[in-house]
């Protein structure tokens, strides 16, 4: 997956001038804990690819929730695929409109008798 905060046209990416280097704004600030490992292993990472921790949370932050709105894509597809594929699947079924009206007539006949 491409490192989205890394994509020209991201909200806090801006190349200026005559550069190549990326500048991020930020709109908020947030605090997290992180355990000694946690910190550790994250210096560690930054550090190999030459970046900053907060650069590594925010790009795993951006893959999380593009991964969470790929999945809702996934299953939305599927379920359009399910529906497309049983789609008159049964003909021999009445319509459902009609199903719903004849259930509907059936219960107010039945109420009616029962009330009488």
């Amino acid at each position: 997956m491409p490192e989205l905060r890394d994509a020209l046209g991201y909200p806090s990416v801006q190349l200026p001038p005559g550069g190549g280097v990326r500048l991020y704004t930020m709109n908020r600030r947030t605090q997290i804990y992180l355990d000694e490992e946690q910190t550790a292993k994250l210096d560690e990472r930054a550090a190999a690819e030459g970046t900053t921790r907060s650069t590594l949370i925010r790009r795993a932050i951006d893959a999380y929730l593009a991964e969470k709105e790929e999945k809702a894509l996934s299953w939305r597809e599927q379920w359009q695929e399910a529906v497309a594929e049983t789609a008159g699947i049964a003909p021999y079924l009445e319509d459902g409109a009609e199903y719903v009206e004849k259930i509907r007539r059936v219960g107010a006949e039945r109420l009616t008798e029962l009330e009488s």
